[in-house]
């Protein structure tokens, strides 16, 4: 009998693992007419060579995208040409098929321009009167970044951005009576910058009231009135607890060596209300 010895051959087939290309740069900086631009993409995962592309919108008037010597990379760079907000999708396809895709917004802002805070000071207050503030910036370009440089605010009131950030709210309700010295910062989003201080005396209680008094309103279904108060005839705040019968107001919480604006509303019996009167400006001494 005759035994055949029979040679098993195991082949193993080795398969690299897929790992899912992805974009690991998050966001690229805002740029200025007439000023060169740089900015970098990065890819990862996956394998190489990349394939880029910009999948929808447009790079900035001015500037380029093209891919560096080992794919990694997609490198926008120019000088832009035109001021805009710029939004576009870059797409990247790594070599076993894994595409990742992310959108991205830049700011191109004109030579020259630069953000600048316009408020030049601010309301002084009282103890345990509420208070509130505004701070204001224009040019260059948002979203803006504010900052309290130096100095403190008085002991009470705290600063938040708007929605839109092109200003500084202070409110709150002073706790302590003392004169408040700080700076406050604001940056662009180009990284332009503009500082201003101010000043703020807080008093220990009203010593000054303003009266106020407007003609009535003709409309027969009028049921009362509210009256606003301002720092700077922009920002507006209701003053009254409730709604007002009568066409006289006594504002007692005004602080000493303050400018206020002042204005009143109607308000009819379904609870709508009018617009404002025209401003008047009151001077505390």
């Amino acid at each position: 009998m005759k035994f055949f010895l029979l040679a098993l051959l195991l082949v193993v087939c080795v398969s690299p693992v897929a790992y899912g290309v992805t974009i690991s740069t998050p966001s690229v900086p805002n740029g200025t007419v007439k000023t060169p631009y740089s900015a970098v993409i990065i890819a990862k995962n996956g394998c190489s060579p990349y394939k880029w592309a910009i999948l929808s919108g447009a790079l900035p008037a001015g500037v380029t995208a093209k891919l560096s010597s080992t794919t990694w990379s997609l490198n926008l760079t120019g000088t832009p040409t035109a001021a805009a907000t710029y939004n576009f999708t870059v797409k990247v396809t790594g070599c076993g098929g894994g595409v990742a895709q992310l959108s991205y917004r830049v700011v191109i802002q004109a030579a020259g321009s630069s953000v600048s805070i316009t408020t030049t000071s601010v309301p002084n207050g009282t103890v345990k009167t509420p208070y509130s503030g505004v701070i204001q910036a224009n040019g260059g370009c948002t979203p803006y970044q504010w900052t309290i440089a130096s100095g403190a605010l008085p002991a009470g009131v705290s600063a938040k951005a708007s929605s839109t950030t092109t200003s500084l709210n202070l409110a709150g309700t002073p706790t302590t009576a003392a004169t408040y010295n700080f700076a406050v910062k604001v940056t662009a989003c180009s990284g332009g910058v503009s500082q201003r201080s101010y000043n703020v005396v807080v008093q220990g209680g009203a010593n000054h009231v303003v009266e106020l008094s407007w003609n009535a309103s003709t409309s027969s279904n009028v049921v009362g009135y509210n009256v606003y108060r301002s720092p700077d005839a922009a920002t507006w705040k209701k003053i009254n607890v409730s709604v007002l019968g009568a066409t006289l107001y006594s504002d007692a919480t005004v602080a000493n060596h303050t400018t206020y604006y002042y204005a009143a509303t109607a308000v009819d019996t379904t609870g709508r209300e009018s617009n404002k009167t025209a401003a008047v400006k009151a001077i505390v001494p």
